[in-house]
């Protein structure tokens, strides 16, 4: 025989896995309809979930922290940028959230309870209204309160909470009356007096306000607009959609008044640190005008000389050079302190706001307060459940700190600078002052009289113009904020009906044809020819489909049943694969791998089918170990093959004719203590060369070989070997260990007989070959019930 390469045993057979699903069909289908079926129901009694969306731009963000002292130093006032990820921190911060919700009335949710679901019920719609002090001193913050309306307005209360069932379980209440049980202040509004009007059960339940703050934070999402436009989407998930758009048409407007706030916060604490310095300036000023006016009414004609006015300008010029490092001075104290007690550096004044032009100075300045800023966002989010964000903040810190001791550090030398030039300069006042008191008692004082008053009066009208100005912004003011769209209902994310069905279906489908894959791949035995040609390059001598009958022995059936013709193949296949020009008896080996696979059924059938041809055969009963029962042929005698071989009988006393003509069996025989050796005597070899003379063929029933050698021996005698395969019982790792062996030359032309075949579980279907479940046989003229057609 030509040996083949053989088919990987691993490999995917998409057709033969498709016939198999078309096999098991009704499986598939009753797996695809109950999917449906779970799906019907999800989208059916799944409470339903929106998406509510809103859109804000943001025009031109500004720095929360900017300094309310940048007026009074000619920095541009209330500068500053953010991005838009800042702005999607703060929109979700939970503080903000909270500023909403204090404008709604969120404080109760309500809900109905249906025949399977409890759905929450916006208030407008609820068939009632409840009201309570938030003073009360133990308000039920999470219970869940049943009200069972009753006739005339009245109604009664419950809860799963023991403690508070008892003190209104007995109770009964009036609609629109308060109460107060255990401290909690209460009313319930009824908007039906008719009992009968409220079909369902009628829940309520008192939100936390720090719980439903967090809820609604958690769930808002932010993202910017695609395009690159500076705006932000907001989305909210919820099953109850107009209590959803409220909420966020009432968050935007409260972001767009908290960015207006800002910047006025930042106006009103410039106006409040001008009006502080007037004040000062003003009551200075008051005090040096009337000591002017006294001076003048009582010295009416002493007037300044040209000396005086040179002495007064020269004096006036190093005073105010003076004043400009004694500000500066101010501002490094005001700096050391601002750092030591670790303020909102991000309100810190810039040194260049106020004409200190030391680069150094102010580049730390700049990146202490761009440092702090990074901080503050970074503190938004959260840190607990990002250990990424954490660790940043932990960086950040560190620098705000490191930069923090270099700023103070620097600050030292140049305080040293300034107290040199401050010295310099009372020097040169000490010397002017000096020819100052050269002039009269009288001019001098006016003189100084003036000087100051000048001073005052020119401070007081510069803060007046700051002021102005402050004033002017503040009523210039707009938000940044501009509020794109209202919230809308953008989408139902639940149930999402198309999906479910899509996904049921898939899974209908994926979970049938999985347990089949499953099933296949983990099944060690054989169950179709494919099988047997991936495993072996053995030829497939033919099928024998599974026996319905009661009886094993085609002596007893129809010759024209579908086991009889599947016999009839075999004898012919046989026939082809032995020599036809040798006159002499041919001698036909039946083996398997172990017991069951039907090695003695077809032993026997296949010695009836070639004796009714009208040739002589004889069936070997070779397996001594387990003797044959031989009596549906006629023959009882246990004299058999061991006798022979031992040499206690004759070969005529042991081949006995049987009731079918040209049929002979050769029993077994009585079990010896040493079969093995009996059938390697010499005897055995003479015996079968007699019998080939004697008969047209010989049918020897051999032990399995997986278990003993006996039948391998057997096999190097005979004409052709048959394999016994049996489908669903015998192990695929058989068919590789005979596969084995034929490569290695331990056994030739062998072919393998597919017993106990069940012709629907092979992959073309439900018909075999020509005729069978046509009413080809006789077989398949007897009416099959309809539950055997379903067979897994």
């Amino acid at each position: 025989m030509e040996n083949k390469q053989l088919v990987q045993t691993g490999t995917f057979d998409l057709q033969n896995l498709l016939l198999k699903v078309l096999r098991y069909w009704y499986w598939v289908l009753a797996s695809l309809i109950l999917a449906l079926i779970a799906a019907f129901l999800v989208n059916r009694y799944t409470v339903p979930s929106f998406e509510v969306s809103s859109s804000v731009m943001i025009v031109k963000p500004v720095e929360q922290g900017a300094s309310a002292s940048a007026l009074l130093y000619g920095d541009e006032m209330f500068q500053g940028s953010r991005g838009l990820t800042n702005e999607s921190v703060l929109i979700k911060t939970k503080e903000l959230v909270k500023q909403t919700l204090e404008k709604l009335d969120f404080d109760v949710s309500y809900f109905q309870q249906g025949t399977i679901k409890l759905t929450e019920v916006y208030k407008a719609l609820s068939p009632f209204t409840v009201s309570f002090d938030t003073a009360s001193t133990n308000v039920p913050y999470g219970v869940l309160f049943k009200v069972t309306p009753s006739e005339n307005g009245a109604y009664t209360l419950s809860t799963e909470n023991l403690h508070l069932n008892k003190l209104i379980g007995a109770k009964n209440f009036i609609s629109e009356r308060p109460y107060n049980i255990n401290g909690f202040r209460f009313t319930v509004t009824l908007k039906h007096d008719n009992a009968g009007d409220i079909p369902n059960e009628l829940l309520f339940r008192i939100n936390n306000p720090d719980d439903l703050a967090g809820s609604y934070a958690g769930r808002l999402d932010v993202s910017p607009m695609q395009g690159g436009a500076s705006a932000l989407i907001l989305k909210m998930g919820g099953t109850t959609p107009e209590k959803e758009k409220e909420f966020l048409n009432a968050h935007m407007e409260t972001y767009r008044e908290n960015n207006l706030y800002i910047k006025n916060s930042n106006a009103i604490n410039t106006l409040e640190f001008i009006d502080e310095q007037l004040q000062q300036i003003s009551d200075s000023l008051y005090f040096i005008e009337s000591r002017l006016e006294d001076f003048k009414k009582s010295n009416a004609k002493i007037n300044i000389s040209r000396e005086g006015n040179q002495f007064a300008q020269q004096l006036t010029q190093l005073e105010e050079s003076k004043s400009l490092l004694l500000v500066n001075q101010k501002y490094y104290d005001y700096l050391r302190t601002y750092l030591r007690q670790g303020k909102a550096l991000d309100k810190l004044v810039v040194p260049s706001n106020l004409g200190i032009q030391d680069p150094v100075l102010n580049s730390l300045i700049g990146n202490i307060i761009e440092l702090q800023s990074e901080v503050e966002t970074l503190s938004q989010q959260d840190i607990q459940s990002n250990p990424i964000v954490a660790n940043q903040l932990r960086v950040k810190r560190q620098q705000v700190s490191d930069l923090s001791s270099n700023i103070l550090e620097n600050l030292r030398n140049i305080e040293a600078a300034n107290e040199i030039a401050i010295r310099e300069l009372n020097s040169r006042i000490g010397q002017a002052s000096g020819q100052l008191q050269k002039l009269p008692t009288a001019e001098r004082q006016l003189i100084n009289i003036q000087r100051l008053y000048n001073l005052s009066e020119n401070l007081y009208v510069f803060l007046m113009e700051k002021r102005a100005e402050a004033g002017i912004a503040k009523a210039a003011n707009t938000s940044d904020v501009t509020i794109l769209s209202e919230a809308y209902v953008s989408a139902q994310t639940a149930p999402n009906t198309s999906k479910n069905y899509i996904t049921a279906f898939i899974l209908g489908l994926a979970l049938p044809i999985g347990l089949i894959f499953l099933k296949d791949f983990f099944n060690n035995k054989v169950s179709n020819q494919e099988d047997i040609k991936r495993l072996t390059t053995l030829p497939i001598l033919g099928m024998v489909g599974h026996n319905k009958k009661d009886t094993s022995s085609l002596i007893d059936q129809s010759p024209k049943s579908a086991m009889a013709e599947a016999f009839r193949t075999v004898r012919s296949n046989l026939r082809f694969m032995t020599n036809a020009e040798n006159s002499s008896g041919k001698i036909f080996v039946i083996t398997s791998s172990i017991s069951g696979e039907g090695k003695t059924f077809s032993a026997k059938n296949l010695a009836y089918i070639f004796s009714i041809s009208g040739e002589r055969t004889i069936l070997i009963n070779a397996d001594m170990r387990k003797p044959n029962n031989n009596t549906d042929f006629g023959v009882t005698s246990r004299i058999g093959l061991s006798n022979y071989l031992a040499g206690y009988t004759a070969l005529d006393d042991v081949v006995h004719l049987t009731i079918q003509e040209n049929l002979f069996i050769l029993p077994s025989g009585d079990i010896p203590p040493n079969p093995s050796e009996l059938l390697l005597n010499k005897r055995m070899e003479e015996l079968l060369n007699r019998l080939r003379r004697e008969f047209d063929y010989i049918i020897i029933d051999t032990p399995p070989v997986g278990i003993l050698s006996d039948g391998l021996e057997l096999m190097q005698l005979s004409d052709a070997n048959i394999f016994m395969v049996r489908q669903d019982y015998t192990m695929k790792s058989f068919l590789t260990n005979i596969q084995h062996q034929n490569e290695s030359g331990k056994i030739r032309n062998t072919a393998i007989l597919f017993n106990d075949v069940d012709y629907r579980k092979l992959n073309y279907g439900y018909g075999y070959g020509y005729g069978y479940g046509y009413g080809y046989y006789s077989d398949d003229l007897e009416q099959q019930p309809w539950y055997k057609q379903f067979k897994f």
